[in-house]
Order: structure tokens, then C-alpha cells, then sequence
């Protein structure tokens, strides 16, 4: 059994830094997939990480970026945020995966499908790079189609306005990372690993 804790790992990092948050995610990420590293590490380092990267990805590419391509991360973040804090997210997070309204586990598709799901939900039009190949998006009307496009925008609209001052590089609460710093201060010393 592992007693690394969370000090062990950040070596003596001041965890007000983006340096410290980035290490420590950095860490776990060498475990590998999200799976497996729910398996391996404690819940405290989990909550972290989910948050640390969903943060991470919104200040870079916005909350679409983590619908679209880091579709894994989904099931986790509502319970992540109420835990580190953030109840307001945790609610707009709630069901995120429902962002999708379409009867398809977006969870069990492979890259190719949820990048036909993905392309479907933005309204891209069919042509030379995207063709509609899977039967349950065949049956949608193009008016469907068009309030499911809506829906989905208005969805990300809404998470980005949610975070837009909490997390951008221009906010006051350490450039963003705060909500993790405080965490990561009062967890130091909770065990790394399960």
C-alpha cells in the first residue's frame, strides 16, 4: 500500500502556483486513462484533477473543448465541483452529458462516432468531411435537428458565462486557479493514493 501524500508529491510547491497545480495533474495523468485513474488515486486527488483540468481547458479552449473532445471527463465534474466548492457549477453540471439530446450513450461510442455527434449536435452541414452514417441521427427532421443544435449551443453558452470571471486569466482569485489552491492547501496532507 502507497502512503505517499499530497505534500510527498508537490516537494514543497507553492500551491498558489500554476506550477504546483500543473505537476500534481501532471502526476496523475501518468497513471493513464480517467478510469484507471479513478481506480488508483485517492478521491481527494481525483476531485483535484477533474477540476484542475476542466479549468485548465476551459481557460484554453472553452467549456466545448471538454464536451467535445474530453467526453470521459463529463460523468465526473458536477460531483467534482460540489466537492471543492462550487455549487453553482455543480448544478449547471449536472446530467452534462445530457448536452447530447439525442437517445445515444455518448459515453460508449468510439472517436469516430462521438465525432459524428459532435459534428450532428453543432449543426455542421454534410458534405466532403462529414457525412451522417449512423442510424439514430438518420430519423432527426432538419427542424429537429436545428432545436437540437440550439439546445446544445445555448447549453455551452450558458457554462461559459458561468465560469467567463470565475476562471479567466484576467481574474482576480489567483488568475482562476484559487478555488484549487485553497483545496489543494487543505488537503496537503491526505493521501495521494487509495
Amino acid at each position: 500500500m502507497k502512503t505517499e501524500k499530497i505534500s510527498d508529491v508537490l516537494q514543497g510547491m507553492d500551491v498558489n502556483t500554476e506550477d504546483a497545480i500543473v505537476a500534481l495533474s501532471d502526476k496523475v495523468w501518468e497513471i493513464g486513462e480517467l478510469s484507471e485513474i479513478k481506480k488508483q488515486v485517492s478521491d481527494t486527488v481525483f476531485t483535484f484533477h477533474i477540476v484542475a483540468n476542466v479549468i485548465g481547458i476551459c481557460k484554453g479552449d472553452g467549456w466545448q473543448a471538454i464536451i467535445e473532445e474530453n467526453t470521459k471527463m463529463l460523468p465526473y465534474i458536477s460531483h467534482a465541483m460540489y466537492e471543492i466548492g462550487l455549487d453553482k457549477i455543480g448544478e449547471a453540471t449536472e446530467n452534462i452529458e445530457q448536452i447530447f439530446p439525442l437517445n445515444i450513450d455518448v459515453f460508449a461510442l468510439d472517436e469516430d462516432r462521438l465525432c459524428e455527434v459532435v459534428n450532428f449536435v453543432r449543426g455542421s452541414r454534410e458534405g466532403k468531411y462529414f457525412t451522417i452514417t449512423m442510424e439514430e441521427l438518420k430519423g432527426y427532421t432538419s427542424e429537429e435537428r436545428k432545436q437540437i443544435t440550439a439546445k446544445y449551443s445555448e447549453v455551452c453558452e450558458k457554462l461559459e458565462d458561468a465560469t467567463e470571471n470565475m476562471w479567466g486569466y484576467n481574474s482576480p482569485d489567483n488568475a482562476g486557479w484559487g478555488v484549487v489552491s485553497r483545496y489543494l492547501e487543505k488537503h496537503l496532507q491526505d493521501n495521494f493514493w487509495k
